[in-house]
């Protein structure tokens, strides 16, 4: 059956883990598996990190919190998003840690607790630069004076998120960390019994321990591709996606003849064109066009024309493969131009983009190597 496979690599996954492990000592490890496992399928991710040893989950909504319980894990998980007061008792049912985001949401807690008689163990998100989600980092005092102040809720944890950790500029992350160290340095004066501070994303692990504390949270390192070229881990990661596409066919085209919507490209000589079961719709962008060349066969050939969504093309030039063989769109190959963070840069986005996108009809197949 003709169609795209992502290839993901559980082995590569584990090493993946155990080189951040290695590098952040004895910090525990949140591995974060929002949006689908970063598109490599958020269970069986989850399911062999657990066995990795891994200390828990981050996801950004709650349900996604709850396949994972359905699914058996029974790690910690932390919601990272805004929660819904009227899904509390959810949290404390399946054992699933929330996030408080706005002072209002003590509030939400507090008389969830008066109610039920029910503690809830939580994690307090503190802005400290970023602009998104958390509680301003002017208020996080008084937000934990607020916790302090009611028994409804168990704070285990304490984090913020960096803005520019995959930058070589690093002056507003310094900023921002020496923010969240002195939120620490005042939490501890309050005696709150916080268990954990994380504000390490995967650019942060790697460009500074400082921001290590006794937790971090590694998402698109896990999974073997860089959050930039700034970013240089003193190991290699390895690319847990190998997506590919079968060759369907190939036919002969004459001098100056067309390929694709537009007729952007022409042949610039008598050649072969092959056409590959990828596209748009499978996470293949668009801007990619003409800007790279998958892998087939072990040899190398040019992406040409637009882009469509179902299919793509190659020049072939004299080479004659078999269809039904699968190109290497990207992943680990014989050439470090098919990274998705070397595509990311070529098609100006990111490697985030790339892999989330991975289309829901492109086949995962799970290799125990």
């Amino acid at each position: 059956m003709y169609g795209p496979v992502a290839e993901i690599h559980l082995g590569r996954l584990a090493a993946n883990y155990h080189n951040i492990q290695q590098l952040v000592g004895n910090a525990k490890v949140l591995a974060v598996v929002k949006a689908n496992g970063y598109g490599h399928g958020m269970i069986p991710v989850a399911r062999r990190l657990a066995v990795e040893g891994v200390h828990g989950f981050g996801v950004a909504i709650l349900q996604e919190a709850l396949e994972l319980r359905s699914a058996g894990i029974r790690n910690m998980i932390l919601h990272m998003g805004r929660f819904d007061p009227d899904h509390i008792g959810l949290y404390v049912q399946q054992d699933i840690r929330l996030t408080i985001q706005d002072l209002a949401d003590i509030e939400h807690l507090a008389k969830f607790n008066a109610a039920t008689g029910h503690e809830v163990v939580a994690h307090l998100k503190v802005d400290t630069g970023m602009g998104r989600l958390g509680v301003p980092y002017e208020q996080a005092l008084e937000a934990l004076e607020g916790i302090a102040a009611q028994s409804a809720i168990r704070l285990e944890g304490i984090f913020g998120h960096f803005a520019t950790a995959g930058e070589e500029d690093q002056s507003f992350m310094r900023y921002q960390l020496v923010r969240f160290t002195q939120l620490v340095h005042n939490t501890r004066k309050l005696n709150l019994n916080v268990e954990y501070f994380h504000t390490a994303n995967s650019s942060a692990i790697v460009n500074d321990p400082e921001s290590h504390f006794n937790m971090v949270r590694p998402g698109l390192l896990l999974y073997g591709a860089l959050p930039s070229l700034d970013v240089k881990p003193p190991f290699e990661p390895q690319p847990v996606m190998d997506l590919k596409a079968p060759l369907v066919l190939k036919k002969e085209i004459r001098r100056g003849m067309p390929v694709g919507y537009g007729r952007v490209f022409r042949a610039p000589q008598d050649t072969r064109v092959g056409t590959l079961q990828i596209g748009y719709a499978d996470g293949l962008q668009v801007a990619l066009a003409g800007k790279y060349a998958v892998e087939l066969a072990g040899k190398a050939f040019n992406l040409i024309g637009r882009v469509s969504m179902d299919t793509c093309n190659i020049d072939l030039g004299t080479a004659d493969p078999e269809c039904g063989e699968m190109a290497l769109i990207w992943g680990l190959g014989s050439d470090r131009r098919l990274r998705v963070e070397q595509l990311a840069e070529l098609a100006r986005t990111i490697s985030y983009e790339l892999l989330v996108n991975t289309g829901t009809r492109v086949e995962r197949v799970y290799v125990e190597d």
